[in-house]
C-alpha cells in the first residue's frame, strides 16, 4: 500500500498558514460570489449491508450525497470559480497529474470567464483521457519529464512567476476557493435545516475536506486517502481510510456507488461507508466520469519527451 502512513496532526493549515485567519474570514472573502452553476443536488441513497466476517448484516442505513457530478464541472469548477471571477491575472497556470478533474474544471471555467489556463503535465507515452478533455476545452498542456510530482509543482510556480500568471497548487488550494467551499457547505446547512452529523470525502491533498470542516466543525470527518500520504496540515480532524489502489487505479466495479462517481476518485469512498459510515452520513461525490469526444488531432498522439525537453500541445 502506497498511502498508508498519514500524520496524527489535527491542525487545519487554512488557519494556521495566516495569523488570524478564521472561518468567518473566510465567509467575508465569499460575500458577492455567484455561483455560476446550479444548487448541489443533495439525494438520498441506501448504503449496503455489512459483510463482516463472511456474514450479512442487515443495517438499513441511508446516506445523504451531494451530487456534484451533475452539473459536469466537478466541485472544482463550482469551488473554483470565485477564483477566476476576481483573479486579476490572464492566464492560471496549474500541474495536472494523469487523473483528475481540477484541470477539466478549470478549462471550463476559464472558457466561462474570458481566461487562458495552461497545465503542466508529467510526460508520459500517451496523454490521459482527462488531460485530452482538457485539451478539448481549449486547456495549453506542457509536457515535462520530472522524477516527482513536487518537482513539476516547482516548474510550474517558476514559470507563473516569470510570466506574471497566477499559480494554484494541487488540489486548487487558494483561499478563494475554501471560501467558495465554506460559503456551499453554509447553503446545504440552510437547505437541511442543520449540519451534518457525518461527513465522507475522497481524500488527496484534502482540500474540500478542511473547508467542510471550517463550516461544520461539530461534524464526525471521514476522507479516504486515494493519492497519497496526508501530511501535517491536511487532516484536521477527520479518521483517515486508506485505500489500497493506486491513484490511477479504478475501484472494483462491485464496490462502486449506486450513482455517478469518478472511479479512480470518489467512488472508492463507497467500500468504506459500507462498513463505517452511520445512518444519514453525508457523502461529498465531486464528480462522475468524463471521456474525449473525438480522437486526438494528427501530432497530438504522443506526450513522451526527453529530459529537459518541453512539449506544448495548443490549439489552433
Amino acid at each position: 500500500m502506497t498511502h498508508n502512513k498519514h500524520t496524527t496532526d489535527s491542525s487545519i493549515r487554512e488557519l494556521t498558514e495566516v495569523s488570524g485567519t478564521t472561518v468567518e474570514s473566510y465567509r467575508r472573502m465569499a460575500k458577492g460570489w455567484k455561483d455560476p452553476f446550479p444548487p448541489p443536488v443533495i439525494e438520498e441513497v441506501a448504503i449496503p449491508n455489512q459483510v463482516l466476517e463472511h456474514r450479512v448484516i442487515k443495517t438499513d442505513r441511508r446516506c445523504l450525497v451531494v451530487r456534484d457530478d451533475i452539473p459536469e464541472v466537478g466541485s472544482k469548477g463550482r469551488f473554483g470559480s470565485l477564483l477566476l471571477q476576481r483573479m486579476k491575472e490572464d492566464t492560471i497556470v496549474y500541474v495536472a497529474p494523469r487523473v483528475g478533474w481540477a484541470p477539466i474544471s478549470l478549462a471550463k471555467l476559464a472558457k466561462l470567464y474570458g481566461k487562458r489556463v495552461i497545465l503542466f503535465a508529467p510526460a508520459s507515452r500517451y496523454p490521459s483521457q482527462h488531460q485530452q478533455v482538457a485539451m478539448e476545452l481549449g486547456a495549453e498542456m506542457r509536457f515535462y519529464r520530472v522524477a516527482a510530482m513536487p518537482n513539476l509543482q516547482a516548474k510550474a510556480a517558476e514559470f507563473a512567476q516569470k510570466h506574471g500568471y497566477l499559480f494554484a497548487p494541487l488540489g486548487l488550494r487558494h483561499p478563494l476557493v475554501t471560501a467558495a467551499i465554506v460559503a456551499t457547505a453554509d447553503k446545504i446547512s440552510k437547505k437541511l435545516g442543520s449540519s451534518p452529523e457525518q461527513v465522507w470525502s475522497a481524500m488527496s491533498t484534502g482540500v474540500l475536506s478542511r473547508g467542510l470542516q471550517l463550516a461544520w466543525p461539530d461534524a464526525d470527518f471521514h476522507g479516504v486517502a486515494v493519492a497519497r500520504n496526508i501530511q501535517a496540515g491536511e487532516r484536521g480532524s477527520a479518521t483517515i481510510h486508506s485505500h489500497p489502489y493506486p491513484f490511477i487505479t479504478d475501484e472494483m466495479p462491485g464496490l462502486r456507488p449506486p450513482f455517478p462517481s469518478a472511479s479512480n476518485y470518489d467512488a472508492k469512498v463507497w467500500r468504506f461507508m459500507t462498513e463505517h459510515a452511520s445512518d444519514g452520513a453525508l457523502f461529498w461525490n465531486v464528480a462522475g466520469e468524463i471521456a474525449p469526444t473525438k480522437p486526438l488531432a494528427a501530432g497530438w498522439s504522443k506526450s513522451d519527451v526527453a529530459w529537459g525537453d518541453d512539449k506544448a500541445f495548443r490549439r489552433k
